[in-house]
């Protein structure tokens, strides 16, 4: 029987180390703070490409301004090829913050200032420069080149984002602090007071009496609550489970010694009906001889009657003497004859009664056993048309169980009438035995030998799924039609138990069926009893 098993100290898949590392709040805060770090980043690079381009737009408007003040001075210090007075022109506008390099390049006389390398070249502001004299011309004398000073605007840049930045972060920093302990109050610590009532030692068997959370009322309050009701349910339904499995295993015990009773029983009783046809047979059998014998005795009567009546009137002639004597020596030979036949059936009957009956382990025939024991048969088989054909070649002395083997060959004979030719009202039953070498006795010094006993029929055959099931107790295809169930597992006790043997059974549907039985012919000295104690 299985018998469940229900337990709630079950062990959490975590250590309390790594509960912390993996604590519903430390995965929250890390989520969120991930989340606004990168909204954060996303946030500042904004912010600095337009911080960049309004600082860009600021330095270039700066320097317009400033070069349109400065650009008719230009026009005539280049005109008058002045050239001190353009240097000191493009130092005013090197003097402005935004401005890195200024330089002047003319088609004529020349360039001032320090170019920029080629690279930046590309960078830099152009301005036109047009002669003073023919202004409404616009004659191009020059070309005025700005370079912004990019580095300028990067520290002001990095200068405003840094700030920002480190706002930032001291803001996600109390943020986390703040959400952490919000979040632990609520949340952390409902949660892992629930976790630690679902770590309790033997929870199921003996869940806490005191309520988890009766000051909550919100959705971890019902949570809570929920997990008690139904804590405490299993522990109700574990009590009636162990109840049920105690009343289950006594009901089952006695249950089972019921239908030990019942087994022992009806196997008696199977074997009783089975001495009882024996008895009814061989009675039957006696009425012959016996009635031959009482007929015989009679007429003897009659003719010692005759004599003494002859005598009485002395006129008892030589020829009716001889005739009567002659009469006389007749009946009695048939008289001798009849009851030869009933005591040889009587004493067959007798020898397997007491041979089924004793269960003692005796010196015997093997082959003399069988045919003893279908004598005893023969009043049921002669009223069938099923015939016995015998191949016995064991005819020497065993030691072993001669009632086993009685019952043995009346269970397998029966059962081939009954079920190996079922359907049928005739057909043939092959009986054989040999005996065969086996493996040296050590204790003896004595070759062992094995005793090879088969039944074979060609009847209908076992269904290859019910060929598994044979030797079960109960099992039959006869239920409810006298049969019991308890043939074969006789069969199998008194072969496995009482002979210290092993059987088999072959067949084929349509083709018939053999059993093999195979056992020492020397008995162990200590073997279990043979017949009628228990089936298992």
């Amino acid at each position: 029987m299985v018998i469940l098993s229900l337990s709630g100290s079950a062990a959490l898949p975590y250590t309390p180390k790594e509960k912390g590392r993996a604590s519903l709040s430390r995965t929250f805060i890390l989520y969120t703070l991930g989340l606004f770090a990168i909204l954060g980043i996303i946030f500042v690079g904004i912010l600095t490409k337009i911080t960049w381009d309004a600082a860009h737009e600021r330095a270039i408007r700066v320097t317009e301004a400033f070069f349109q003040a400065t650009k008719r001075p230009f026009e005539r210090a280049i005109w008058t090829v002045n050239a001190d007075a353009t240097l000191q022109l493009i130092r005013g506008l090197e003097s402005l913050e935004v401005v890195e390099r200024v330089w002047v390049e003319t088609p004529d006389t020349g360039n001032f200032g320090v170019p920029a390398s080629a690279s930046r070249q590309a960078e830099a502001l152009s301005y036109t420069l047009n002669s003073p004299s023919t202004i409404l011309q616009k004659d191009a004398i020059g070309q005025v080149f700005i370079l912004i000073d990019r580095n300028t605007i990067s520290n002001e840049i990095v200068s405003t984002v840094g700030f920002i930045v480190s706002a930032i972060i001291v803001y996600l920093s109390l943020l986390a602090v703040v959400i952490r302990t919000v979040f632990r109050r609520l949340i952390g610590r409902p949660l892992s007071a629930i976790v630690d009532y679902l770590s309790t030692p033997r929870l199921i068997e003996d869940p806490p009496r005191a309520q988890l959370m009766p000051e909550r009322a919100d959705e971890i309050g019902i949570l809570a609550e929920s997990l008690q009701s139904m804590v405490q349910r299993r522990h109700l339904d574990l009590k009636k489970i162990q109840e049920y499995q105690t009343n289950l295993e006594e009901l089952v015990a006695h249950r089972t010694e019921q239908l030990k009773l019942v087994q022992e029983e009806l196997i008696q009783a199977d074997n009783l009906a089975a001495l009882g046809a024996l008895v009814a047979g061989v009675s039957h059998e006696l009425n012959t001889p016996l009635g031959n014998a009482l007929m015989a005795a009679t007429t003897i009567k009659d003719s010692t009657g005759y004599l003494r009546m002859e005598l009485d009137r002395q006129s008892l002639s030589k020829e009716a003497l001889e005739t009567e004597v002659g009469r006389i020596s007749d009946t009695a030979n048939i008289i001798e004859k009849t009851l030869g036949r009933a005591r040889e059936l009587v004493g067959n009957f007798r020898q397997v009664a007491v041979d089924r009956q004793s269960e003692k382990k005796r010196p015997f025939n093997f082959d003399h056993i069988i045919r003893e024991t279908l004598a005893t048969l023969q009043p049921t088989i002669r009223k069938t048309s099923f015939e016995i054909e015998l191949d016995l070649d064991a005819d020497e002395v065993i030691d072993s169980y001669p009632g086993a083997v009685s019952q043995l060959v009346s269970n397998f004979v029966e059962n081939a009438i009954k079920h190996g030719y079922e359907g049928l009202d005739r057909g043939r039953i092959r009986l054989s035995s040999q005996i065969i070498s086996s493996t040296q006795n050590v204790e003896v010094g004595e070759p062992e030998k094995n005793v090879i006993f088969k039944c074979k029929d060609y009847g209908v055959g076992i269904p290859e799924k019910n060929l598994k099931k044979v030797f079960e107790p109960f099992f039959t295809t006869k239920f409810g039609k006298g049969g019991s169930g308890l043939g074969m597992a006789i069969c199998y006790q008194l072969v496995t138990e009482g002979l210290n043997g092993t059987i088999s059974v072959n067949s084929e549907v349509g083709s018939g069926t053999e059993f093999t039985i195979e056992f020492p012919a020397r008995a162990p000295q200590k073997a279990r009893t043979p017949i009628r104690k228990r089936v298992q």
